[in-house]
């Protein structure tokens, strides 16, 4: 008895598996199609770039397309697990983009992502990749407000402010979120992309992704020998700009004409000429007015003769230096086969501070492990590993303290005498110089972080298209500081010499603490999150769809202990052991906090011609009652890919790619105020905190701080977004132009401004704010080759406005200080109308200002009477409709290549904001 083969000759038959990734960036590549030549039989790549093609014969080619890239055919022969690399056919439209738990190719896009790759980061010399985005994506808002090593991370916006409370967006590293840690001290080096969602494409990370949302996705290894890479960054940074400090000349000018200006104006000119010839003046009522700072003074203080009687310094140049290194060093080691791929990576970065004489600086190590395996032709894992220590150390003062008292610093002063003694005290005690050395004690701040996240891929053999991915992972956070203060010593000068009576005779006084005092504690984190997520990818001829379906779950537990003591046996020793017993403290506290989160999405596409996305997310909180514990939230997307159609084609050749898309979508958010949302307890541990005294003895109480509301709910956003995408001039020009809206309602905020503060009540917080922000972002680019060289330009900007719709605003208060239909944070100012010149200009003062001034005296502002009372007071603030964050921003990018050569240029800036610098009143 015979069996007849149905293929008379056909070879023996098997599954194909594999990963496409793209030549340009590594990234793997979704939607590309595979197919065995010669036949109709094929399927495309899932999310993640992986295949698996059945009934494969031995001898067979199969052909791998995808539109942007070039076509490429492999051989099967024997085997059965086929990686390919494609290339992209352009280089000026990027075809791959990370999104919400997968990638997608750059066509078939339809919400608002923008992203940067790695080699653009690498060109960027600051060890702080969140100060890298500054200008090098539309709608993102990068505002660095300090250099201090260790704090020198940027406040990142996405597209401008649209809440009233926590507008920070989230961060998803290799597909967990919020991981501890960060994103900012991730080393540059380790950073694959970087893809920002700005809209309704944000929606299926759900809670805390109202704001937006940063993916950023770390460097793994590629098949291929080992590969050893080490990259070495010296930078040097600089302050944009330094206030001008009068010198000790200057100064004492002001002093005596400061003198001159209590006179009648008709005495001004012979006063101030008197002074300068002999450093007196008679008056015409013949008393004698004397000069702070005679003419020898002057002589004095300009040539530098007498640093001990007549010093002058520069307190800026006494205490900083010109510039501040920084450097980061990072050794790569990576490769792998078929089966398993590796990378390690070693990295170092360390941060001086501007001061000369520092006790500040910032340290870090950091090792990273990423592995890819393939358990078989169904399974395959990655994991990753990271280990990351930082240590920050400063002064006992903070460098906005240090930097006011360099300001304030008085030149006719010394910072250090001429033996370098340092000087005596400024203001309160403190000398500012001295303060940025570790003479006064220090703070340190180490943090230790140690990350682990596995994920399962298993294809269905028995469905095709069908994939299952576990994920797993765990972030322990361990932060450990230390205060220690000790006294210090200043030196003054009051004339007197040594026995010589040459040498100057110093008398020393004790500055700081009493005596020596260390406060130590212990932060200990632990976040673990485990989820799931189903694919099903299918292409049925034209026709694509794309099935997501997940859940996860996230906790955070946080453990805190703190410590005090002071009388330390000696100065040298700073351990809790070597205190004293008296007014010793200790404290601690614990927290915990859950999510759980169910997601999907469902895409589908015909011809990469006409798109459609929905989203939808599922999410329930910690942070609200069992009652509104959870919440739905969808996202609706679209696209239209018009240069597909055949009237554009015949009509517009020169336009090569334009697409028209729009999304909706509603996102939950709970990242918001904690204090009062729930029943809240305050806990006094000592004295002075509340403890009561019960039976002559200290009694720790507990109770309730204020009267909860059990009726809370999310905070929920919608998104609104229109783009158009274009290419043209055989891809030279590229574009995206897109249009915004976000109205943020059920704001948690208190009514408390509505009620008298007379009646010493905290009301709880309700869902009563709505806030609107709105504006547009674009991004142009232009790409070409003139032989060797290459050049590359892009032009990004966008523009962010918001206002308050709705939020307890103060009965009776005059519109023009409301808030409402104004920027969230705008403040209330005088308007200026010029100085009071002389007496003569106060005597003809019509308005009242004691609600404002004591007294009025030559050189005090005047203000505009606003409301026409006849009074200067509050009332007559105005509300300005700016705040600190900026409107616009813009970045400009040059890219020029020759013969292995090449020079970037980038150029950012930002305007429309305002910064409100504080007056100093205290008449020094």
């Amino acid at each position: 008895m015979g069996v007849e083969s149905p293929h008379p000759g056909a070879k023996q038959q098997s599954t194909v598996v594999g990963i496409v990734t793209s030549s340009s960036d590594g990234l793997r590549l979704a939607g590309v199609s595979v197919s065995i030549k010669g036949t109709g039989q094929g399927v495309s790549t899932d999310e993640e770039g992986r295949y698996a093609i059945e009934n494969v014969p031995t001898g067979a080619v199969l052909v791998f397309s995808m539109v942007g890239y070039t076509t490429k055919e492999e051989t099967v022969g024997n085997r059965n697990m086929i990686d390919v690399i494609l290339e992209p056919t352009t280089s000026d439209l990027e075809e791959v983009v990370v999104v919400g738990y997968g990638t997608q190719r750059r066509e078939t896009i339809t919400g608002s992502v923008a992203s940067v790759k790695s080699a653009e980061l690498m060109k960027s010399p600051t060890v702080n990749v969140s100060n890298a985005l500054a200008g090098r994506l539309p709608g993102v808002v990068a505002t660095q407000s300090s250099a201090e090593p260790g704090y020198d991370g940027a406040s990142i916006r996405i597209r401008g402010t649209n809440t009233l409370g926590n507008s920070g967006p989230l961060i998803v590293i290799d597909g967990i979120p919020a991981r501890a840690g960060g994103f900012e001290r991730i080393s540059p080096a380790d950073i694959d992309n970087i893809s920002v969602l700005k809209d309704a494409s944000a929606a299926i990370y759900g809670a805390r992704a109202a704001n937006g949302v940063i993916l950023i996705t770390t460097k793994r290894g590629k098949t291929g020998k080992p590969s050893l890479s080490y990259t070495f960054n010296q930078a040097f940074s600089q302050p944009t700009v330094i206030p001008e400090l009068a010198d000790a000349v200057q100064y004492s000018e002001m002093r005596n004409e400061l003198e001159i200006f209590k006179l009648p104006v008709d005495e001004w000119a012979a006063a101030q000429a008197a002074f300068r010839e002999s450093g007196s003046y008679t008056r015409n009522d013949g008393s004698v007015l004397t000069a702070p700072a005679s003419p020898e003074d002057m002589r004095l203080y300009a040539d530098g003769s007498d640093p001990w009687g007549h010093p002058n310094t520069d307190w800026y140049g006494a205490a900083l230096k010109n510039w501040s290194p920084q450097s980061q060093h990072n050794l790569q080691i990576s490769g792998g086969t078929e089966d398993i791929k590796y990378l390690t990576s070693i990295g170092y970065q360390t941060q001086d501070a501007y001061y000369k004489k520092s006790a500040t600086g910032y340290e870090q190590y950091d090792v990273r492990i990423n592995l890819d395996a393939n358990i078989n032709k169904y399974i395959s894992t990655k994991i990753g590993l990271l280990g990351r220590q930082e240590d920050r150390h400063f002064p006992t003062k903070s460098a906005a303290t240090i930097f006011r008292m360099l300001m304030r610093g008085i030149p006719t002063e010394p910072a250090f005498w001429p033996n370098g003694m340092p000087g005596p005290d400024i203001e309160y005690g403190e000398n500012p110089v001295v303060i940025t050395t570790d003479q006064t004690g220090y703070d340190r701040d180490k943090r230790y972080y140690f990350q682990t996240n596995g994920q399962v891929d298993i294809t269905i053999p028995w469905v095709e298209g069908l994939k299952f991915s576990g994920t797993a992972s765990v972030d322990k956070y361990i932060k450990k500081t230390k205060r220690w203060e000790i006294p210090w010593y200043l030196y003054t000068w009051q004339g007197d010499y040594e026995d010589d009576g040459v040498t100057p005779l110093l008398v020393r006084g004790q500055r700081g603490p009493a005596d020596p005092r260390l406060t130590q504690g212990d932060e200990d984190q632990l976040n673990v999150l485990l989820g799931g997520v189903l694919t099903y990818d299918r292409t049925f001829g034209d026709h694509t769809l794309n099935l997501l379906a997940g859940v996860n779950r996230e906790t955070i537990r946080n453990d805190n202990f703190n410590a005090f003591r002071r009388y330390f046996i000696s100065t040298s020793i700073d351990y809790l052991f070597a205190g004293g017993e008296a007014e010793k403290n200790n404290g601690g506290g614990a927290w915990e906090r859950a999510r759980l989160n169910y997601f999907g999405r469902v895409g589908y596409n015909f011809r990469s011609k006409y798109i459609a996305e929905f989203l939808w997310r599922y999410d329930g909180s910690y942070m609200f009652p069992e009652s509104s514990r959870y919440g739905f939230f969808p996202g609706v997307m679209a696209g239209w890919m018009i240069s597909e159609e055949n009237f554009w084609k015949d009509g517009v050749p020169f336009v090569n790619y334009l697409k028209l898309r729009g999304s909706y979508g509603q996102m939950g958010n709970d990242n918001i105020e904690y204090d009062g949302t729930l029943q809240e307890y305050q806990y006094f541990s000592t004295y002075g905190f509340g403890t009561y005294i019960v039976g002559n003895e200290l009694v720790k109480s507990l109770y309730e701080s204020r009267v909860p509301n059990s009726f809370i709910t999310w905070e929920v956003a919608n998104n609104y977004n229109i783009g158009l995408d274009g290419q043209l001039m055989d891809n030279k020009f590229n574009f995206t132009v897109e249009w915004f809206k976000n109205r943020r309602e059920s704001i948690l905020w208190r009514r408390n401004a509505s009620i008298p503060q007379t009646t010493g009540m905290t009301l709880p917080a309700e869902n009563i704010g709505i806030v609107e922000n709105g504006g547009w972002d674009f991004a142009v680019g232009y790409t070409d080759q003139f032989g060797d060289l290459s050049l590359t330009v892009g032009l990004n900007g966008g523009y962010a406005k918001n206002k308050i719709i709705f939020w307890d605003e103060a009965p009776g208060a005059p519109e023009w200080q409301q808030s409402t239909g104004r920027t969230i944070n705008s403040g209330l100012y005088y308007i200026y109308d010029g100085v009071f010149r002389d007496e003569a200009e106060i005597a003809a003062n019509t308005l009242d200002y004691s609600s404002v001034t004591n007294s009025l005296r030559p050189g005090d502002m005047k203000f505009v009477d606003y409301n026409n009372d006849g009074k200067i007071t509050s009332d007559d603030r105005v509300r300005r409709d700016k705040n600190t964050i900026p409107t616009f921003q813009g970045g400009l990018n040059i890219g020029l290549q020759y013969k292995g050569f090449d020079l970037t240029l980038l150029f950012q800036g930002a305007a429309g904001g305002e910064l409100r610098v504080g007056t100093d009143e205290s008449g020094a």
